[in-house]
């Protein structure tokens, strides 16, 4: 009987809830989605900015590389 008892208790044990699970539920809701939208707006232009920076200096490195 003690076998049995020791046996359920040590899998009532394992069988806990998931508060990290809740947290994350819960911070989730919380989140502002508009300033999240304003920071991923700013971070594609600035990706766009660089692009662009990039593909101007290959094009002139190009057009120096052909006056040679």
């Amino acid at each position: 009987m003690t076998i049995i008892s020791t046996a359920k208790t040590a899998m009532t044990e394992d069988l806990k809830s998931f508060p990290p699970i809740d947290d994350t539920i819960v911070w989730f809701k919380q989140v502002d989605w508009n300033e999240v939208k304003h920071r991923v707006r700013g971070g594609l232009n600035n990706v766009g900015l660089v692009v662009a920076v990039i593909g101007e200096k290959t094009y002139e490195l190009g057009v120096w590389l052909a006056k040679l």
